[in-house]
């Protein structure tokens, strides 16, 4: 018996809220609706599933550029098997490059741009009507080998309005607690040149950044507190946004409401901002109902890169920032592009200095990556314009001002690509020990002593810090004073500088799961 209409396929680490939120919607409007996770080596699942309850629609969540070709791999294999309901895509990518998606991929047959819900409604509503299509605000899709495109919809402004998402049947838990995200608001008032945010909900009508009501989250994280064991939640928002009189009242609420349901006292959770929202006040307010860590969009130690990035504040306030949450004993993370379309010797150079300063507490882990020129960023058209854009549809890239400085992003991802972005690389075996001891403090303080492994947890992240930063200088130094030719004639002494790094990486990963096994983590640690 066929149990669904709607089949939807996205990439989930903890739960894609999107999919979910749009799941939740379409089965409020009386809609049968399945999610099944997507992975490269689940395509035979996906096919089964969609043989088994033969929806009309199957829709493919597209969280990251990168994986274009990859569901178009997956739409091939599905359609090569028979499969004929009527495929649509969604996410940033194909909303902001509807032509490019569906000319990528033939046997897509739409796009739902911007926000989902109703959009994909209607679509079902009238698939078997083509001719009304054209009606149907954010859509693309094809008709008489032409690609159309509607008028865009206008944004959901309230968003109480929505239905919780559809929740995974098995809860990810670390330590026997439950673990899952959430989402307070969507959109953000910034315009970051490298982020396609703005850019997503450009077209669209309305409001750009609305928030859920303080009540309706709380609402939220009680349910899913008593009914699926949740004591962790992880806030996905763009941006906790913390200026104005009424964001500061709606964090106020926020914590007044976490007070009167009880609930601050039995849960933690994260947030993410930008270094200019941070505010003292409002932390400790967070912090008394279970704020445990903020995620911070540094982005660049030095003022040309902020500028670049378009951030809107200088490094003296990313200093006061850290401090604010070193004086409030606020563990923080932190994202950081080192290397931008115009990054120099110098520039970077700066950005060690910086990383060096702010990791003397051993209170963050260091990592770092590479600007990537995102379809519709800012960033991304003035390359264009400049020429200076490369790669493919799926990776697009750029050149550097100093051609050096691709002798120096090889280096880079020889030396750290492992320990900065493997799931079992030393940045995030460091962050899951981190947030462990964080948890044992909160919820098992009476079984193990917590302060003991924070320290040793602090002390190795300031060690791993301090070699990594060395081995960056030490090629940073090495490659600003020669040539292109002289530094490759001279590459053994890189490659010997990401032995070493990579050695380190090697013993303080098994140091660190020796820790780890001494505080009781293995069989209780996160499961699916």
């Amino acid at each position: 018996m066929k149990e669904c209409d709607v089949l939807l396929i996205g990439y989930e680490e903890l739960e894609n809220l999107g999919m979910r939120s749009i799941a939740a919607f379409l089965a409020k409007h009386g809609i049968k609706v399945k999610i099944e996770p997507y992975g490269i080596s689940l395509k035979e699942n996906i096919l089964a599933s969609i043989r088994r309850e033969e929806p009309k629609i199957v829709g493919f969540s597209l969280i990251f550029q990168r994986m274009l070709f990859e569901f178009a791999d997956l739409i091939a294999y599905l359609r090569q098997n028979g499969v004929t309901a009527h495929f649509t895509m969604g996410g940033h990518f194909p909303s902001i490059e509807y032509r490019g998606t569906l000319e990528s991929i033939t046997g897509l047959d739409s796009v739902v741009r911007g926000e989902g819900e109703y959009t994909l409604l209607e679509l079902f509503q009238y698939l078997d009507q083509p001719d009304l299509w054209s009606g149907i605000e954010g859509l693309a899709y094809r008709r008489d080998g032409e690609i159309r495109v509607t008028s865009p919809r206008p944004l959901i402004q309230d968003l109480d309005s929505l239905p919780y998402p559809i929740r995974r049947n098995q809860t990810a838990t670390h330590r026997g607690l439950g673990i899952c995200s959430l989402l307070g608001s969507r959109g953000c008032y910034y315009n970051c040149s490298f982020c396609s945010i703005q850019q997503f909900y450009r077209e669209s009508p309305g409001q750009r950044r609305r928030s859920r009501s303080p009540s309706n989250v709380v609402q939220e994280m009680e349910h899913l507190f008593y009914e699926c064991g949740i004591r962790i939640f992880i806030f996905e928002d763009d941006d906790m946004f913390m200026k104005g009189p009424q964001q500061r009242q709606w964090i106020d609420d926020l914590v007044k409401e976490l007070k009167r349901k009880k609930l601050g006292d039995q849960i933690l959770w994260r947030v993410s901002c930008r270094v200019d929202d941070v505010d003292a006040e409002l932390i400790s307010k967070m912090m008394e109902v279970g704020l445990i860590s903020v995620y911070l969009g540094i982005e660049s130690g030095n003022n040309q890169g902020l500028k670049t990035y378009n951030k809107h504040y200088s490094v003296d306030k990313v200093y006061e920032t850290i401090n604010t949450l070193q004086n409030l004993n606020m563990p923080f993370e932190f994202g950081f592009m080192i290397l931008s379309p115009e990054s120099n010797f110098e520039t970077v150079k700066e950005d060690i200095v910086f990383l060096k300063k702010i990791s003397k507490s051993g209170q963050s882990v260091i990592n770092f990556t590479k600007m990537v020129p995102y379809a519709g960023t800012p960033i991304s058209s003035k390359l264009q314009n400049e020429g200076r854009l490369k790669g493919t549809i799926d990776s697009p890239d750029y050149t550097y001002t100093d051609s050096r400085l691709e002798l120096l992003q090889l280096f880079f991802t020889m030396a750290f690509h492992s320990r900065n972005f493997d799931s079992s690389g030393l940045v995030e075996r460091l962050r899951l020990a981190k947030f462990d001891a964080i948890v044992l403090n909160k919820f098992f303080s009476d079984k193990y002593d917590t302060r003991a492994y924070i320290n040793a947890l602090r002390d190795l992240i300031r060690q791993s810090n301090d070699i990594a930063l060395e081995k960056m200088s030490m090629a940073v130094n090495f490659m600003s004073k020669r040539e292109e030719d002289e530094i490759l004639d001279n590459w053994q002494f890189l490659q010997y500088l990401a032995q070493e790094e990579n050695k380190m990486e090697s013993q303080t990963t098994a140091f660190l799961n020796r820790l780890m096994a001494s505080y009781g983590y293995g069989m209780a640690g996160i499961t699916a």
